[in-house]
């Protein structure tokens, strides 16, 4: 089992660049969302009210019905045309951005007023508006293109802002900013899965956020604090994703055809593939905490045992992903397709993130999402993760940290269970 760890290991190493997606990004998306959200989630929006100009040039229906005739004459087959099709009926750049401003939180801050260019121009320098939201021509289409099919310089959405009104409008340009990397970040994953055709999804409506306080004597909960941890727990989830695309790689390439010859039980190949998950997940984590810890100063432990109780929670979470990752390189070689790792980390996890409360606290959530979030894996190590660094101690973790071992167990079962013990032809 050992040679099968080092192989992994080695193999990963080698590919110098999407280690670095695994391990650097989880950072980067925390300080941006940790310093443009600080304000929303601490409160600090009250009295920020202003109105912005939303031009959009072109028709999403014509751009929509353009990409879904340019689909139709791809040489792919008929079922991954159809699957196309159906996704970007429910996903439109767009309609995310309009979701998002329309949301009960935003709608208090910023009043969206559809006009012409010319209006728009007119009310800015008139300052009726703090800001201008254009949409160009063949939009939706082109970032589609992009984002689905890789063709393309995809598109750009244009911001004006006027200094009568610098603040609100900075703010306004930062939650553009957060979802046009949301949305670009989901379609990055999916590319370096090697899975092409994907659809990024971006569930987050942001539809309340709000306060994080604590219920201990800890000082109250930092944005930059939270989304360390909810950055953390996401960007975990896609390393299952990598680690089973590797192995659909080595199955292409007869790797595991020629352990099976060599007489090596299958089952250690399986178990290096579980091992190495886990060991990228906690080297990530342990990346992420201590930068935070060090540089972003996110959020300081007092004592050796509040470290020990985070170095619990996130061994605990790296074995559950670990059992996530041998599940999905079980149904990648029984498959002998890698659909299923750009699935999963081209919607998948994304989907995981907004019911874990990655995107938003999941007390901000209705009620039945709050609950399904409870039962993901990574809900259950974030709300651990909240809950000792407030000082709640081990008695308020132990129920989450039970269910990730029953996660992981169930989820271990059934990989053993569908894994291929014979040759793969």
């Amino acid at each position: 089992m050992w040679s099968f760890l080092k192989k992994d290991i080695l193999v990963l190493f080698r590919d110098k660049t999407e280690l670095a997606v695994l391990l650097l990004m989880p950072l980067v998306l925390t300080s941006i969302l940790g310093f443009a959200l600080g304000g929303v989630m601490s409160g600090s929006t009250e009295g920020i009210s202003s109105s912005v100009a939303f031009v959009q040039k072109g028709q999403t229906e014509q751009d929509v019905k353009r990409f879904k005739e340019e689909v139709k004459q791809l040489p792919i087959p008929d079922e991954a045309k159809a699957q196309i099709s159906e996704a970007v009926d429910s996903f439109q750049p767009v309609n995310v951005i309009t979701d998002v401003f329309n949301s009960d939180e935003f709608n208090e801050m910023f009043q969206i007023k559809s006009m012409n260019e010319t209006d728009a121009l007119s009310a800015l320098s008139n300052e009726e508006v703090s800001a201008i939201l254009i949409v160009p021509e063949d939009f939706t289409y082109e970032a589609l293109r992009k984002m689905v099919l890789e063709q393309g310089e995809g598109s750009e959405l244009i911001v004006q802002t006027g200094d009568h009104s610098s603040f609100s409008a900075s703010i306004f340009e930062d939650v553009i900013e957060i979802i046009i990397n949301q949305l670009n970040l989901g379609s990055a994953i999916a590319k370096e899965t090697g899975e092409e055709g994907v659809v990024p999804s971006f569930e987050n409506d942001s539809s309340e956020l709000g306060d994080v306080q604590s219920v201990t004597d800890k000082k109250p909960m930092s944005p930059l604090q939270y989304y360390t941890f909810a950055m953390g727990v996401m960007f975990a989830l896609y390393v299952g994703s990598t680690m089973a695309h590797k192995g659909y790689v080595e199955n292409f390439q007869n790797v595991f055809n020629r352990i099976i010859l060599s007489g090596k039980h299958p089952m250690m190949y399986l178990s290096g593939k579980g091992i190495s998950t886990m060991l990228l997940v906690f080297i990530q984590l342990v990346i992420l905490f201590t930068i935070s810890v060090l540089v972003l100063r996110s959020f300081m432990m007092d004592d050796i045992i509040e470290w020990a109780g985070i170095a619990l929670i996130t061994f605990v979470y790296a074995i559950s992903i670990g059992s996530v990752g041998a599940l999905l390189t079980s149904i990648t070689m029984r498959a002998n397709s890698s659909s299923i790792t750009g699935v999963f980390s081209g919607g998948i996890v994304s989907i995981l993130a907004f019911l874990g409360g990655s995107f938003v606290p999941k007390t901000q959530l209705p009620e039945f999402i709050s609950v399904l979030g409870g039962w993901t894996p990574n809900g259950l190590a974030l709300t651990s993760y909240l809950q000792w660094s407030q000082g709640l101690g081990f008695d308020f973790i132990l129920p989450s940290l039970i269910k990730l071992l029953i996660f992981t167990i169930i989820i271990l079962s059934i990989s053993l269970m569908i894994f291929p013990r014979k040759r793969v032809v």
